[in-house]
């Protein structure tokens, strides 16, 4: 090593160590940078909309008995009576899907043949606010619907008016009248009483 003082070169042991120290050195502020980068990332602030995860939908098993108070091709309204606390004295819609058994008086039926009336019975689940049924049992007969009671009218009834009758009737001063002299006789003359 020519033009290097003697002092100032290194050994190759010295290089050595000092490679060592350095890649040491490096090993422990690096990760240091990186934890604190991290950690101001990590602040409390707003988050990004794409980052907000929506609530997790949960599904609730439910049970509910009552009267069945309409129903549709695809559900029906049930005012409960009996059953879990999220519907028990409330009146329910209940979707019910196509595949779901419904049985009136043990007999599988559409869910259109559920008049208001029957005593019902229906399984299923909740997600938040919509009801599914799994399984629907109705018995009893539907109620008929109660006629109205008659209100007293107040306007005074009036007979309708006659319909003119197709014949014309005669009245006796219409009718021509007829005298007896006028009239002739239908007595046929004697053979004596010849006028001349």
């Amino acid at each position: 090593m020519v033009g290097i003082p003697p002092s100032t070169r290194s050994s190759p042991m010295r290089m050595r160590r000092l490679a060592v120290a350095v890649t040491l050195a490096a090993a422990v502020t690096v990760p240091v940078a990186t934890t604190g980068v991290v950690a101001y990332a990590a602040k409390p602030g707003p988050a990004p909309a794409a980052a907000k995860k929506a609530p997790k939908k949960v599904k609730v098993a439910f049970a509910a008995s009552g009267r069945v108070t309409a129903s549709t091709a695809g559900s029906v309204t049930v005012a409960v009576k009996g059953g879990t606390k999220d519907v028990k004295g409330r009146t329910v819609t209940i979707g019910v899907p196509s595949g779901v058994r419904v049985s009136l008086n043990g007999k599988r039926v559409a869910v259109t043949a559920l008049a208001a009336g029957y005593q019902v019975t229906i399984v299923g689940t909740r997600v938040d606010a919509v009801y599914t049924a799994a399984r629907v049992e109705a018995t009893g007969k539907a109620s008929k619907p109660k006629p109205a009671p008659a209100t007293p009218t107040t306007a005074p009834v009036t007979p309708a008016p006659s319909a003119p009758s197709a014949s014309p009737s005669v009245t006796p001063s219409d009718a021509p009248s007829v005298t007896p002299s006028d009239a002739p006789s239908a007595e046929p003359s004697e053979p004596g009483d010849v006028e001349s």
